[in-house]
């Protein structure tokens, strides 16, 4: 819907704001994208060249970002980014990046949304791992969905912010049961189901909570099974809390927590590939495989040559070589097949096994990597048996 055109006089433009709006000539030229701030030189140089009468849509949000908000944001910004290289999880290049991303998404926030966002202060106070997790999710969760590509500024923005406050939650639940070594029992399981509820009904009782914001923070543990929190049909939710969610679960992984230690992160690659048609769907595995991948601080691979690999045709497959342009589809050699006989599930192994570049075989996709040693041990002593290794 288009907004009202308002004019503007670049003379009585304070240096070092800037508008949400991008801001156009006279003749309809786009003259400076959103956002950017207006230093003097800049209004300078603009007033040489188009005068100083401009124009933006007002779509009934305020225009101007005072100088005041851009300090604050700069500065929830960096302190967001502090605690993000205190982990490591980035390359340096890609923290460079994200930095970018950040304080573009934290400078847009309204003063309502930096309300909301300033929860993580009573989140750090009451569990410094919620904390740093939070902050961490919700930066490789800007990053990914800016990597798919189909998302828009205003959805990345919100879904941040979801991301940042997925776990507000927790903070309602006994400090001890989140900590608690060993397993959970029945009880304790369904009391920590209930996070993503509670944190929900804390953002509602914010004025004007996004719906993004609160869809990202209810539905964030929702399976590509449908056997999540709520058990709710994953192909009927929206796209944020599954972007979200992945990067939930590789964080999670990547953390050291009492009852576990951290695990390096090509393992936790491998366990996101191996979640694939059970936590998420295969496009979005692929994405957080292929885009985010490569930018996780990770020393080597996912997975290796000679690694065995289960495809979507419920076949096993010897890896051979990398995928050169998708990670997620190797050159691989088919070798069995997973039958039902008398309701147990057995392997047919190949006669002759089939070479197969999984990039050019629409029909076939790795959906996991086998971690298992026993079942590596007996596959590949039949492997050696028909001269495959």
């Amino acid at each position: 819907m288009a907004g009202k055109r308002i004019k503007i006089d670049l003379n009585y433009i304070r240096p070092n704001n800037s508008f949400i709006y991008p801001l156009y000539a006279e003749t309809g030229e786009k003259v400076l994208e959103a956002r950017v701030v207006l230093t003097r030189d800049r209004i300078k140089k603009i007033i040489d060249q188009f005068g100083p009468t401009l124009y933006y849509d007002d779509m009934g949000e305020l225009a101007v970002i005072p100088s005041y908000r851009m300090n604050i944001a700069k500065n929830k910004s960096r302190e967001l980014m502090d605690e993000v290289s205190q982990t490591g999880k980035l390359s340096k290049m890609a923290f460079r990046e994200a930095e970018k991303v950040v304080d573009e998404i934290i400078s847009d926030l309204s003063l309502t949304e930096m309300a909301a966002l300033n929860l993580l202060k009573d989140l750090k106070s009451y569990e410094e791992y919620l904390y740093n997790h939070s902050v961490n999710v919700g930066v490789l969760s800007a990053m990914l969905a800016r990597m798919i590509g189909n998302v828009s500024e205003e959805e990345i923005k919100y879904l941040t912010l979801g991301a940042y406050l997925h776990d507000i939650g927790e903070m309602q639940l006994d400090k001890q049961l989140l900590n608690k070594e060993g397993k959970f029992n029945v009880s304790e399981i369904q009391k920590i189901k209930r996070h993503p509820q509670l944190g929900y009904e804390t953002l509602k009782t914010l004025n004007k909570a996004h719906p993004i914001v609160l869809q990202s923070v209810l539905f964030h543990h929702e399976k590509h099974n449908n056997n999540g929190y709520y058990g709710l049909p994953y192909e009927n939710l929206p796209s944020y809390p599954k972007i979200l969610s992945i990067c939930d679960i590789y964080d999670a992984l990547t953390s050291k927590r009492p009852f576990r230690e951290a695990i390096d992160p090509s393992s936790a690659l491998t366990a996101i590939v191996n979640s694939t048609n059970q936590h998420f769907d295969y496009n979005l595995v692929s994405f957080f495989i292929n885009r985010l991948g490569p930018i996780l601080n990770n020393t080597h691979a996912f997975y290796a040559q000679n690694d065995i690999c289960e495809l979507s045709t419920q076949e096993l497959a010897l890896i051979k070589d990398f995928g050169i342009n998708d990670l997620m589809k190797p050159r691989v050699i088919v070798f069995c097949k997973f039958e039902r006989q008398k309701q147990q599930l057995q392997a047919r192994f190949y006669d002759s096994p089939v070479e197969v570049d999984l990039s050019q075989d629409v029909s076939r996709q790795m959906v996991k990597i086998l971690n298992d040693p026993r079942q590596i041990k007996t596959i590949r002593t039949k492997l050696v048996e028909k001269k495959l290794l």
